[in-house]
């Protein structure tokens, strides 16, 4: 009864949000979000200093561009933007979406799941990643068993609130401390399973480099594909346009002979690399992805 207590505010949060934004159009929530970002660029210079360092790795290590302060303002912009927005797309459907989502898949994910022999999508903290859970009643063919592997709530009422709302559209939510043989039956049995890997975890003990600079990998993605098979597809979400997001699934090449855990978790991060260096401003620079050395 007491965690529901502290979950009422939580919801009514989330109501009154999603009430406020049905009357938003998506491009004015994006322009919204725009204007946020140039603020927060100007009071938060702590995370100015976070992409700025981000900036630099990415930088030396593809030479593609100079780091400077339009470009951290570009950032968080579109940063603010995508966050602006997924308020909105949170309380819309999937059909309300194919105006504004184009999705392209691969001939081999499409493959998968008219085989059903389930795969493991590699997602990232990219652009509006939280349209992600919408996206499998837009995807032909639809996938019969879809779900994502997610951070729950602190509150669990709240939480429970939060991932039934996502389960309406076909995703079956699993919380990160999930059993590892529960979501391996769940590909084995034809789940289409989204990680989000992309971000620092499992301590310096699982680091590999990223971008040259060693960084913290999940390894779930990779032990999940050794122990079902399933192919793995990294998921890029970017905007072409402004309100306008882009999907596109890529299989990522494990045909490397006695492949092992290491051997994945370094074709996962190089299709990583590939995806944020082709859309670098969609890219959720504001977490810090290197532990910056003294």
């Amino acid at each position: 009864m007491i965690d529901r207590l502290k979950a009422f505010p939580i919801i009514l949060a989330i109501a009154l949000v999603n009430t406020v934004f049905r009357f938003i159009r998506v491009e004015s929530a994006w322009k919204i979000g725009e204007c946020l970002g140039t603020l927060c660029y100007r009071i938060m210079p702590s995370r100015r200093a976070i992409i700025d360092y981000n900036m630099e790795v990415v930088s030396n290590a593809t030479q593609d561009f100079n780091p400077n302060a339009p470009l951290t303002e570009s950032i968080f912009q579109r940063n603010c933007a995508n966050l602006a927005c997924s308020l909105k797309t949170y309380g819309m459907t999937p059909q309300q979406l194919t105006d504004c989502v184009d999705i392209s898949i691969s001939p081999e994910f499409r493959q998968a799941i008219q085989s059903n022999s389930g795969a493991i999508l590699c997602l990232a903290h990219m652009g509006n990643w939280e349209i992600l859970s919408k996206i499998s009643s837009l995807v032909d063919p639809e996938p019969e068993k879809f779900g994502a592997v997610y951070r729950p709530l602190d509150n669990k009422a709240a939480d429970d609130y939060v991932a039934q709302q996502r389960q309406e559209y076909n995703c079956q939510m699993f919380s990160k401390s999930t059993p590892m043989g529960t979501l391996s039956t769940f590909i084995r049995e034809g789940g289409i399973l989204g990680i989000l890997a992309d971000q620092r975890s499992g301590g310096m003990k699982n680091a590999r480099p990223f971008f040259g600079v060693d960084s913290e990998r999940s390894k779930l993605p990779a032990v999940l594909h050794l122990r079902t098979g399933a192919p793995l597809f990294s998921v890029a979400v970017s905007s072409p346009e402004p309100a306008k997001w882009r999907v596109e699934i890529i299989p990522i090449p494990t045909d490397v002979s006695d492949i092992n855990v290491d051997d994945a978790v370094t074709l996962i991060t190089s299709s990583y690399e590939k995806n944020f260096r082709s859309n670098l401003l969609d890219v959720f620079w504001l977490h810090r992805y290197w532990v910056k050395k003294a």
